[in-house]
């Protein structure tokens, strides 16, 4: 049947006599995997959105330690959810792997992509491409007791700025008492490690994994001046016996007991200690490296990617860019003491009254991240090369030695 042109105008005068016999568009419900470990800080992004968006998000967790499985298995199976949520140090052998979606298209010209830290951005691209974007930030951060700072004749204020005047300080904290110690780290946890005690060594120049079958690893002799440095301070007491033997259970609990006077931590634990050890005075500044000026940190937390499979990639993509705008990176995250991803936030109205957080959301901008194949094996297994080089050398003495055996299991690993 022609209807005269006419018609057109009639309905629209009509209002929706006509218009309301078609189908509304409906709205999609998006499902995202998110691990454990980054869950608090993904739900007030999720929720964030819910509010505003017409699509929701519904949010799964997942034990830390099932993620890398469950990705996999669920890739092959064709079974994945729209979003996932992962500890970034997968990202490169999740993308070697084929696992997720191409986001290049969609990001690079992004002018919020272009403002998150670059760790984040070195680690979710493969081959010129960008397969995901910083989620859930952390970082790692250098923290100091000010009473016990005073206590000793040192500046309150001001951190140590190399590894060996971090030497110096806890020669003269420990000097306090028997039950006060300098220094403090987790002797037997390789994640505590990599977060805190490599960035020193980064700081001054040094490489620590390889990046490719090809590439040498641990160059530069920041490693030797940092591993000499903790040896020290290992033989003179001022680092307390239960260190060596500590899987990571006590990596920041001896810190609130106000008996410690320096230690690598993230940036979790200003919160931490400002609920449950209020009255512990502390600093917080970036990990040193071997010369002044020098400063590192571990990136750490969650990146976001959309697996191969997803139902619903477009509407996964607009969330990976509304993620990384201010609305998001403020309200979602900054509100709620949450570090941003995109280091130019750090000054903003919620951190006003905490330069600690500041400071620490600043890292994110000085920070590295390894870009490695084969993390798990390189550095977090409790048998990997990177905690028997630190054990070996602390501990046993050999420096040398130590960081020999362990290249050569690093490239070992690296050539599978």
């Amino acid at each position: 049947m022609h209807l005269p042109k006419v018609m057109g105008f009639a309905a629209l005068a009509l209002g929706t006599s006509v218009f309301a016999t078609l189908p509304a568009l409906s709205a999609e419900t998006l499902s995202i995997w998110v691990r454990a470990s980054g869950a608090n800080a993904a739900q007030h992004l999720v929720d964030l959105w819910n509010s505003g968006h017409d699509d929701k998000l519904e949010l799964t967790v997942i034990p830390d330690n099932q993620m890398v499985t469950k990705l996999a298995t669920g890739v092959q199976a064709g079974e994945v959810p729209d979003l996932i949520s992962f500890d970034l140090i997968y990202m490169p052998d999740f993308m070697k792997a084929g696992f997720l979606e191409d986001l290049t298209a969609d990001l690079k010209d992004d002018p919020n992509y272009a403002g998150v830290a670059q760790a984040y951005k070195d680690i979710a691209t493969y081959e010129d491409k960008i397969y995901g974007a910083g989620f859930t930030p952390d970082v790692s951060i250098l923290v100091w007791n000010k009473d016990l700072f005073r206590q000793a004749g040192l500046d309150p204020e001001k951190g140590p700025e190399t590894v060996q005047q971090l030497h110096e300080y806890a020669t003269k904290i420990h000097a306090l008492g028997d039950d006060i110690y300098g220094f403090y780290f987790s002797g037997a946890c390789p994640g505590c490690n990599i977060f805190t005690t490599s960035p020193m060594m980064v700081a001054g120049g040094a490489k620590i994994l390889p990046a490719n079958p090809g590439d040498e690893p641990l160059q530069g002799d920041a490693i030797k001046t940092v591993l000499s440095e903790f040896k020290a301070m290992w033989d003179e007491g001022l680092v307390p016996e239960s260190a060596e033997a500590d899987t990571g259970t006590n990596f920041v609990a001896n810190f609130s007991t106000g008996k410690l006077g320096i230690q690598g931590a993230g940036g979790f634990l200003i919160s931490d200690l400002k609920a449950n050890a209020p009255n512990i005075d502390f600093g917080v500044g970036f990990l040193p490296g071997v010369e002044p000026g020098q400063h590192s940190a571990f990136v750490g937390g969650d990146v976001i990617a959309i697996p191969k499979g997803s139902k619903h990639a477009d509407l996964a993509k607009q969330f990976i860019k509304w993620e990384l705008t201010d609305e998001a990176q403020l309200e979602g995250l900054a509100k709620n003491n949450i570090l941003p991803s995109r280091p130019a936030l750090a000054d903003n109205k919620y951190f006003a009254e905490e330069p600690r957080v500041v400071t620490t959301a600043k890292a994110l901008g000085i920070g590295y991240v390894p870009w490695v194949f084969h993390f798990n094996d390189m550095v977090n297994s409790d048998s990997s090369p990177w905690i028997q080089m630190l054990q070996t050398a602390i501990f046993d003495g050999d420096i040398d030695g130590a960081i020999a055996t362990a290249k050569d299991a690093m490239k070992q690993i690296a050539s599978n």
